[in-house]
């Protein structure tokens, strides 16, 4: 069993990007075949007007609600996460969002994401959110980035050592919160170069960083590793990241987030590396159906896992 935590079945092209090909439910499910992975959680795009790019627009279904019903075409493939925003229902940090929720749930969505405010975790509007999502058994995948280094685009603003997502943490502790992104993975060392060299820092890792130190502490933190960021997180100091997949295999969720466009060529490695670490015996079998699939389950309570196709 594989469980892939993170794809899309949007049009995330750009008008600089138009000669890939977007993705489909049905070239997922073909990428999925192709690879081996038994099943993916579909992220709905985009999740925040920062996000929105034009030929989104002109898509198939270029809303939340237009994915999830794509994506709930094949349901022994395909799980469904809704999605938000915090400023959503008038922009307050009191906002009601039960008739959403109830909503989402009632189509057969699991789980939240990635939601990716450009605002503080620690926003009230966030902590608002993320409640709510716990108050109804849902995790939350979120996207996040730093202030001043290029990407003010989207998704939730931090600084080094990630104190704004522990603030929502404490604030937020019964729900699941499943970190992500650039301003996240960035953070998985401290040393005097990761900063500057964000928001993909390459070397050795001499002291560990917010992340760790997050997953360690909060019983309600995950991580998904997924995109550049995962990979390149796990992967610029080899014996740091093989020692840091069997310190947090408990906490840790494969994903690829590779889904941007259709073409091969956007794949991305993190199946074959975790492969390459079991066959290699630096990876136990254990620690590797935790991270592939085992964990994936335990963070989805709404999902109930059925057959497999046969064909599988």
């Amino acid at each position: 069993m594989i469980i892939d935590m993170h794809a899309h079945i949007a049009d995330l092209r750009t008008t600089a990007t138009l000669e890939h090909e977007p993705p489909t439910a049905e070239s997922l499910i073909a990428r999925l075949d192709d690879e081996g992975i038994d099943r993916a959680v579909v992220l709905p795009w985009p999740p925040c007007p920062e996000a929105i790019t034009f030929p989104s627009l002109f898509s198939s279904h270029p809303d939340v609600v237009g994915q999830v019903r794509a994506a709930a075409r094949y349901p022994d493939r395909l799980i469904l996460f809704g999605n938000a925003d915090p400023r959503w229902g008038g922009n307050a940090g009191d906002t009601d969002f039960s008739w959403l929720l109830a909503r989402l749930v009632e189509m057969g969505c699991v789980g939240m994401g990635e939601v990716s405010a450009y605002i503080p975790f620690d926003d009230p509007r966030t902590v608002n959110l993320f409640r709510q999502c716990g108050a109804w058994d849902l995790p939350v995948t979120i996207e996040s980035t730093r202030r001043g280094k290029g990407w003010e685009r989207y998704g939730f603003i931090d600084d080094p050592g990630l104190p704004h997502l522990e603030r929502l943490l404490q604030q937020a502790q019964e729900t699941t919160v499943i970190g992500h992104g650039p301003g996240f993975w960035a953070d998985i060392g401290a040393g005097p170069d990761d900063a500057s060299q964000y928001p993909y820092p390459k070397g050795r890792i001499d002291r560990e960083g917010g992340v760790p130190r997050l997953l360690r502490r909060y019983s309600n933190l995950y991580a998904d590793l997924s995109a550049t960021s995962g990979y390149n997180a796990v992967t610029r100091d080899p014996a740091f990241g093989v020692a840091f997949l069997d310190a947090f295999q408990d906490k840790l969720l494969f994903g690829t987030d590779d889904c941007h466009f259709a073409d091969e060529e956007q794949r991305m490695p993190q199946l074959g590396h975790l492969r390459g670490l079991l066959q290699e015996g630096q990876l136990s079998p254990e620690a590797f159906d935790k991270i592939t699939w085992r964990n994936a389950l335990s963070v989805m309570p709404r999902y109930k896992l059925g057959s497999l196709p046969r064909d599988r």
